[in-house]
């Protein structure tokens, strides 16, 4: 089977200047060129290494300063008519159109990710693709209706239940037409420590994501900086930057200098951004990893990547994170700060406690790769096959 993917213009194709979406993508197109499918990627590039997964198609990128006061204006007004949801779509729809039209041989499937309007283009164009819209997150939408998206679309798939579930409500698709899919861990890079006791005799913490109050990194600092006062061995480390590209200008944003001020009050070591090909060791070199989300975290790709690395996470109780932490970690309210202060006191003093929660940790990564995940995507493309 031929499948295409086309990236978020947002959204390059990149260990180093990619996000979670190119992430997810990469490992999907991994799993299934070893199952024998074919696989492309349209993407914008920049000048970054790209993956070197899949057949990559690029296009050039569709933003703001790259593209012409004519370009920029035929947008505006595109915008405003055909109410899209990216402001420069008209561009980057026009690029991936072109792109697909010039391939020899056409896929049979096509995925594009957090977009509710591409589907009429895709299938207007190419009726004989299967259209999916693969969702990462709450996707809202500038279109009136949806009867178009929904008519033109064969497959949406959710990385959570709950992102399935807020999808429901919000506009109604048939249940029959909507998928979980989970997100998965690479457990070949992500591994564990050899020995899983402490490296160092101070527990280690690790924030890492980006930094932003949704994500909470601020409460990882305040949570360690309690616990210290309390006398124990600890310590944090803050990885991560307000966006995966466009970097070295933190220090203009006002929550990252309140950020900054907490780190030094805990005596935080922060690292900014780290690139993928780097962050296996990072997550290893640690004990337990706080995600935090303030917000409805869709799934969460680091509580897979930090469990198979062996670490004990502690994760808001919001949004998809439950789902995919399992009863692996422990999770908290992070209004609560009380709380997730008093739950890693309880792993930074307790030994056995900590070691347990490792031993969770591996256990439930061990059953969440990208083996299984995309065995998933084979059998919805499947049920294509037999109604054909």
């Amino acid at each position: 089977m031929r499948i295409c993917y086309i990236n978020p213009p947002s959204e390059f194709y990149s260990p180093i200047s990619g996000g979670a979406v190119a992430t997810v993508t990469m490992q999907q197109a991994k799993e299934l060129i070893r199952r024998g499918h074919s696989v492309s990627i349209i993407s914008s590039v920049n000048n970054d290494e790209t993956y070197p997964v899949g057949d990559l198609v690029e296009i050039a990128p569709s933003q703001r300063h790259n593209l012409s006061k004519m370009q920029r204006l035929r947008c505006m007004v595109g915008r405003r008519v055909g109410r899209w949801d990216w402001a420069y779509y008209g561009v980057f729809k026009s690029r991936f159109m072109s792109a697909l039209r010039k391939m020899a041989q056409k896929p049979d499937v096509v995925i594009v990710h957090n977009d509710l309007v591409s589907s009429r283009h895709l299938k207007r164009a190419f009726p004989q693709v299967k259209v999916v819209v693969w969702l990462h997150n709450e996707q809202r939408t500038q279109q009136r209706r949806m009867d178009s998206t929904l008519r033109h679309t064969d497959a949406f798939v959710c990385v959570s239940d709950y992102i399935r579930d807020w999808t429901l409500r919000q506009y109604g698709i048939p249940a029959d037409r909507i998928h979980t899919i989970l997100n998965a861990v690479d457990a070949e890079t992500f591994t564990p420590r050899s020995d899983l006791r402490l490296a160092n005799c101070a527990v280690r913490v690790l924030f890492i994501g980006r930094i932003d109050p949704n994500k909470g990194p601020d409460l990882a600092v305040d949570a360690v900086k309690g616990v210290r006062e309390f006398g124990a061995g600890i310590r944090i480390t803050v990885a991560g930057s307000l966006w995966w590209y466009g970097l070295g200008s933190e220090m203009s944003d006002p929550y990252f200098r309140l950020l900054r001020a907490k780190m030094d009050q805990a005596n935080a070591e922060y690292v900014g951004h780290v690139t993928r090909p780097n962050v296996p060791a990072l997550i290893r070199e640690h004990d337990i990893v706080c995600v935090l989300s303030r917000s409805n975290e869709p799934f969460g790709l680091v509580v897979l990547e930090a469990m198979a690395s062996g670490c004990a996470v502690i994760a808001s109780n919001r949004g998809g994170l439950p789902q995919a932490c399992g009863d692996a970690a422990i999770l908290v309210d992070p209004d609560d700060l009380s709380s997730i202060v008093a739950q890693l006191h309880q792993l930074a003093t307790n030994p056995q406690m900590l070691m347990d929660r490792k031993r969770r940790s591996l256990e439930h990564a061990s059953r969440h790769t990208w083996r299984h995940r995309v065995g998933q995507m084979e059998s919805l493309f499947r049920t294509w096959d037999s109604a054909s």
